[in-house]
């Protein structure tokens, strides 16, 4: 128990102030309120675990979740009981745990899923010589699931929550065509949108006339779109009894690598992938329960 009292101790002389307004360590109430935001604040702590290349002190993880010494040797003790942190006694330091790092049964659709995909997506690099990537549609959020990767500078861009600018990827264009007008406003706003790049589409009646494009043609290409000198395309994952997309394939390249004439070529070979995986990928049946875009939605 003194250990871990020093341990608290020196972690809350060097941590950040508390910011105004944030209520102390036993001043939160015991209702739901307070539950929500130990939980949040637990969330907190596993990203900074997570995204961390080792194992991180108490003072360290307090730092960076922005949360006091005590709140955070609390959430910490709550978290290594249910096994979702792993804490070196010698050394006093945590790690993320097995719950955390490996969430998934190894069963799970999505584990089979990427074993189902993975050689599709070496095929593609193979042929084409770009990054190809599968993504799920959850909701109005894009899930990576699987990617074969060219060896370029492109890597930093992807992380399993994909966030590049719904206009401004070909991923996102995919899961706005679909959308209706009040769900894509709802989503997005009534514009302007934000110009990541000149050439973003940030007038809604433009967007609009693109979104038609993407529906009739099967496809969406984002050349420069979100990020200044790269190209996304991508084409549908369409079950056709259902009529709409619950994913989609893409390629990511650098402009001057995949230029506009060598798009057919790569959306024709992405069409034929999806194809594929559609009619013989097992596990990709299963998340047409998790994303439900059928005839309720047209």
């Amino acid at each position: 128990m003194e250990t871990q009292m020093n341990e608290v101790n020196k972690a809350a002389q060097e941590a950040p102030l508390r910011k105004r307004g944030r209520p102390r360590a036993g001043q939160e109430r015991d209702d739901g309120a307070a539950s929500v935001g130990s939980l949040s604040r637990g969330l907190l702590i596993l990203d900074v675990l997570r995204q961390a290349q080792g194992f991180m002190a108490l003072s360290d993880i307090s730092i960076e979740a922005g949360l006091d010494a005590s709140t955070t040797h609390r959430l910490l003790q709550v978290l290594t009981e249910t096994g979702y942190v792993v804490r070196d006694d010698a050394q006093k330091r945590y790690l993320p745990g097995p719950r955390a790092l490996s969430p998934l049964s190894l069963f799970h659709p999505l584990l089979q899923l990427r074993n189902e995909v993975m050689p599709v997506l070496k095929m593609l690099h193979d042929e084409i010589g770009e990054t190809a990537a599968l993504i799920l549609f959850l909701g109005r959020e894009r899930l990576i699931v699987e990617f074969s990767r060219a060896n370029n500078q492109l890597t930093p861009y992807y992380d399993t929550w994909l966030r590049s600018p719904l206009t401004g990827s070909a991923s996102g264009k995919l899961l706005l065509a679909w959308m209706s007008e009040d769900e894509r406003s709802d989503l997005l706003g009534s514009g302007p949108y934000t110009a990541h790049t000149p050439k973003t589409v940030t007038d809604p009646v433009a967007l609009l006339r693109d979104m038609d494009t993407v529906r009739e043609q099967g496809f969406a290409v984002a050349r420069e779109d979100g990020f200044q000198g790269i190209v996304s395309v991508g084409t549908p994952l369409v079950f056709q009894a259902d009529g709409q997309p619950i994913g989609c394939l893409t390629y990511t390249a650098l402009s001057a690598a995949l230029t506009p004439d060598k798009e057919a070529e790569a959306i024709a070979k992405l069409r034929d992938a999806a194809n594929f995986l559609v009619i013989g990928a097992p596990a990709l049946q299963a998340f047409k329960n998790w994303a439900p875009r059928g005839a309720g939605r047209r």
